[in-house]
């Protein structure tokens, strides 16, 4: 990847280090104890099941990428003086996440654009789309689905 100090990271290179690319994805926990804590914070109705607050695959996607969001930034090229900003998040679960299982996420890039903004610099938008399996009882398909968009704003 090329970056330069006069100026950020060309669409080709940024393209070439994302684009298409799959990401290590993870496996993960939601404990029984961080779910009821969430739910305390959520102010989630009481109920006696196993099931984790849908915003758990929120926080799966982030945790489960395989790479962390400073690594994600560095593999977009991200210079001290741009700005990393969380664009759109789109979540589709299809069945309940669960307090206690083992999860395995499954992680890809793309796609990757850019557009110019008003004042002569760049928004580059990079898309992660993460799957969530449950491990412990995979049944029929995933848990869920998790597309997570991240905007670089570059300086001109």
């Amino acid at each position: 990847m090329t970056t330069t100090t006069s100026g950020p990271i060309t669409l080709e290179d940024l393209r070439a280090a994302l684009d298409g690319r799959d990401l290590p994805g993870a496996e993960l926990t939601v404990e029984p104890y961080e779910s009821a804590l969430a739910d305390y914070a959520l102010l989630a109705p009481a109920e006696d099941s196993d099931h984790a607050h849908p915003l758990w695959l929120l926080v799966i996607a982030l945790r489960g990428m395989g790479i962390t969001v400073d690594e994600l930034c560095d593999r977009a090229g991200k210079r001290e003086h741009d700005t990393l900003l969380f664009g759109n998040c789109g979540l589709a679960q299809h069945r309940p996440l669960r307090a206690g299982h083992r999860v395995r996420t499954t992680a890809s890039v793309g796609p990757v654009s850019r557009k110019e903004s008003r004042g002569g610099g760049y928004l580059d938008f990079v898309t992660v789309t993460v799957v969530v399996h449950d491990l412990t009882e995979p049944g029929d398909g995933p848990v869920g689905t998790v597309t997570e968009g991240f905007i670089f704003k570059r300086g001109a």
